[in-house]
């Protein structure tokens, strides 16, 4: 069947017509989708940046939870300067280094919320306290030696708990987790063999370490790898200076070979009597020589 020209020319023509109309609604549409996405664009900038992204009151919304030893206000002035800035261009890892710069203060963590109110939480995790610090016997505590082997300044930090246990050192001594284990471990070693907590551990001489334990006094010499065998000693020779303990100055447990004694001698005990008799027996004569006829 043969359809005449006329006719398959405006069924073409039609054919086209429809394509330029599905085109142009198709642009259309295409126009609309653009125009709402950039007018979404455009509304939801507008409001991010017209919400009130910084702490209204300031340093008081910041909260701070955990804290025992840190005041709240130490741990906001470490931050301090997020009052002025948005929360979101706040780094939260970076709040948190600030906060660890606290030496009371061993991990911080922070989130961030822009709803009901714009404000900051803090989640701390305080050290732990090991031992006191003092520079001598004479001088008051000046720090606490933490589990990590950080020095938590009792000036700063004032309601720092202070251990028993006592290290005397230079200014400046430094120590790490490592060392406070190992020194952890020795302490312990003695506190078992002897049945008493160690007083004090005297670092001021590195070659000559000693330790108060209780009624004994222990002269350690050098801390190194040997110690701990040198200490295992230790309850070889309790029983044998029971009976002069009075009288011991310390044992010594800086040598291999053999553990010496330091005993005091006898004779200012022995003077103190001697003396008073001879005092008793001044005061019989000179009473004698004034007594009257």
């Amino acid at each position: 069947m043969t359809v005449p020209a006329e006719t398959r020319k405006e069924w073409i023509r039609s054919r086209r017509q429809r394509k330029k109309v599905a085109r142009r609604a198709r642009f259309r549409r295409q126009m609309v989708r653009y125009m709402v996405l950039c007018s979404l664009l455009v509304l939801g900038w507008s409001g991010f940046t017209k919400l009130p992204w910084t702490l209204k009151h300031g340093p008081e919304d910041i909260v701070v939870h955990g804290n025992q030893v840190a005041t709240v206000d130490q741990v906001r002035k470490s931050i301090a300067d997020v009052s002025t800035t948005p929360l979101y261009r706040l780094n939260p890892r970076q709040l948190e280094k600030q906060i660890v710069a606290l030496k009371a203060v061993k991990h911080a963590f922070v989130r961030r919320y822009a709803l009901p109110q714009p404000r900051i939480v803090v989640e701390v995790l305080e050290e732990f306290p090991w031992a006191s610090f003092s520079q001598g016997p004479e001088s008051p505590v000046e720090s606490v030696i933490a589990q990590s082997g950080r020095m938590i300044p009792v000036k700063e930090f004032p309601t720092v708990t202070q251990p028993a246990l006592i290290f005397y050192g230079k200014p400046g001594l430094k120590l790490d987790h490592s060392n406070v284990a190992q020194w952890a471990k020795w302490v312990a070693y003695i506190s078992e063999q002897t049945g008493v907590p160690v007083d004090f551990v005297d670092l001021r001489n590195s070659n000559d370490v000693r330790i108060k334990n209780g009624e004994l006094n222990l002269k350690l010499g050098i801390a190194d790898t040997s110690l701990t065998r040198r200490l295992g000693r230790l309850t070889s020779v309790l029983a044998a200076v029971q009976p002069m303990k009075s009288r011991l100055e310390y044992i010594d447990l800086s040598l291999d070979n053999n553990i010496p004694l330091k005993v005091a001698k006898k004779d200012k005990e022995a003077k103190e009597p001697k003396d008073a008799k001879d005092r008793t027996n001044a005061t019989a004569a000179a009473t004698a020589t004034t007594r009257p006829i």
